[in-house]
């Protein structure tokens, strides 16, 4: 699976994936947003989350995609979906 916005998912795989739920690279950027809010700030978000504020802003700006520190902070993890051949 692609960080790049623009790509498209496959749908089977991304339902054959052993996970509690998918997440579409938008929809951690949503939840990223959300515990920014709650943390009160992107700085106290990546303090407690143990990674940089610039690193925070670059994810959340669509420029690079997060990093295990900001998926361990939101719950989620990196997952490879293949296609069987």
């Amino acid at each position: 699976m692609s960080w790049h916005p623009d790509d498209a998912y496959d749908d089977a795989a991304l339902q054959r994936e052993e996970a509690d739920e998918v997440l579409t690279p938008e929809a951690v950027i949503t939840r990223l947003k959300l515990a920014v809010t709650d943390a009160g700030s992107q700085a106290e978000f990546a303090r407690r989350a143990g990674t940089s504020r610039s690193r925070v802003c670059e994810v959340l700006s669509g420029r690079r995609p997060p990093g295990d520190a900001i998926l361990a902070a939101l719950g989620a993890r990196r997952a490879i979906v293949g296609r069987q051949a």
